[in-house]
């Protein structure tokens, strides 16, 4: 048995910087994972980091081996590939990192920090004692059971989630998500026959017809190399994201007589974060907790964030000897008043864009009722603002598509509403009402 102020599940970015916020601030932690030392990291990703994550939370900028590309933003293209929204500015630069040498350095952040790792590690269940998380049990590489007893325990443990899918459900915290909140990805690395002719951007196409539910990508890693893939929801009758990938592949005149460098397949939480991250002894991060950008897919940047609110707040729970869901509420509201909160508006969004059809969509970019500045302020602020004059002009504009433009006004109210209630979100006593409410605001999603 070993006994610990706090156990992390996963290793991955969420995972290691919880680790290295509380080892650094005293506390004595421990981080166990699956994989072996040498592959934490490694996983199929689009591999984009915005820089402001890395600038909120004090990170060095990632160098070397380690940065295989900077983009200046990204470009949105329309499913017939003829419109093209380019998004650049504040917010929208990013890094391209290479994955396995990111995960490498955060791991070795969080073990020079004081944390303790055990590699080869795989969790089990949690230990369920008086209604509290008091740990895990795990088994090591040699079959071998062991305890790792903690006041606080942390479920970094990706999509598999494997802490909070055996929670009770008296616990309050979500323990299943809907297929539909999920995408199924397939990723290449591609080298290309020709260079780009303009690296400095990602490419996003979004289309019914060739990713139904998510869209297809092309992001820089150099003037050759490329991390491509694509991603589909997962609803009854869902296509495979190889195929469509390869259907992708032959439109795209980039990648046309490219060669595979490596192929992968990844499932993504794509949705609003889990209504409540917290339970007695208990807390999720990253996609553990489905905290995922609902439009592109990244994670990287939220899980870190997560993680470095969780261990904050596991360092003042523990200091007051209160580790109960009320001690460890402070996590719900820094992340859900924050992150949260551009999340939840983005599932809105998401919503709507999978609602539309390829046509709605390519005239809907080509006539400008969809804007560029629409896509912007979605993706760096989580809303869509159409004052009466904007109305207007857009109202002559749609001709035969006011379906589509009606849509697109009621979306942007209830981004604005659903913004709104997560900035107001409640300390423990008023979470009933605040939940009553959030179920209200995403009836239509639940439908």
């Amino acid at each position: 048995m070993r006994i610990y102020d706090l156990v992390i599940v996963g290793a991955g970015t969420g995972g290691c910087l919880t680790a290295k916020t509380a080892a650094k601030q005293g506390l004595k932690v421990c981080l166990i994972d699956a994989k072996d030392t040498a592959t934490v990291g490694e996983k199929a990703c689009g591999d984009a980091v915005g820089k402001h994550h890395f600038d909120n939370l004090g990170l060095t900028y990632p160098k070397g081996g380690e940065l295989a590309w900077e983009l200046k933003g990204s470009r949105v293209f329309s499913p017939d590939l003829q419109t093209v929204f380019k998004i650049e500015g504040l917010g929208a630069s990013a890094f391209m990192v290479n994955r396995l040498m990111f995960g490498q350095r955060l791991l070795r952040e969080a073990m020079d920090a004081g944390a303790a790792f055990f590699d080869r590690t795989l969790a089990l269940k949690p230990i369920i004692e008086k209604g509290f998380i008091r740990g895990v049990l795990a088994r090591n590489s040699s079959n071998e059971k062991t305890a790792f007893h903690a006041q606080v325990t942390v479920d970094a443990s990706g999509v598999q989630a494997v802490l909070r899918k055996q929670l009770p459900v008296s616990f309050g915290v979500e323990v299943q998500v809907k297929d539909r909140d999920m995408e199924l990805a397939y990723r290449e690395l591609r080298k290309l026959k020709n260079p780009l002719a303009t690296p400095e951007y990602g490419d996003i196409c979004v289309s019914q017809e060739i990713a139904p539910g998510g869209y297809a990508w092309v992001f820089p890693e150099g003037d050759y190399i490329v991390n491509t893939g694509l991603g589909v929801q997962m609803k009854p009758g869902h296509p495979h994201p190889r195929e469509q990938f390869y259907r992708f592949l032959k439109q795209h005149p980039d990648l046309q007589d490219s060669t595979i460098l490596d192929g992968r397949g990844a499932l993504v939480p794509t949705r609003r974060p889990l209504l409540c991250l917290v339970a007695n002894g208990f807390m999720a991060v990253g996609d553990a907790a489905c905290q995922v950008n609902p439009i592109h897919g990244g994670g990287i940047g939220p899980s870190m964030t997560a993680g470095k609110f969780a261990a904050e707040t596991a360092v003042k729970a523990i200091a007051v000897g209160d580790v109960s869901r009320e001690g460890l509420w402070g996590y719900n509201i820094a992340y859900m008043r924050g992150y949260g909160a551009k999340q939840a508006t983005l599932d809105i969004f998401r919503s709507f864009l999978q609602r539309a059809g390829d046509e709605e969509l390519r005239y809907g970019m080509s006539h400008y009722i969809i804007k560029e500045e629409d896509v912007l302020r979605a993706s760096l602020y989580g809303e869509v603002r159409l004052n009466i004059t904007e109305k207007a002009r857009r109202f002559f504009r749609a001709r035969g598509k006011l379906r589509f433009l009606l849509e697109l006004r009621n979306t942007a109210k209830r981004m604005s509403r659903v913004k709104a209630h997560y900035l107001r979100f409640p300390e423990p006593t008023g979470y009933s009402a605040w939940l009553k409410e959030n179920l209200r605001l995403f009836r239509v999603l639940s439908d």
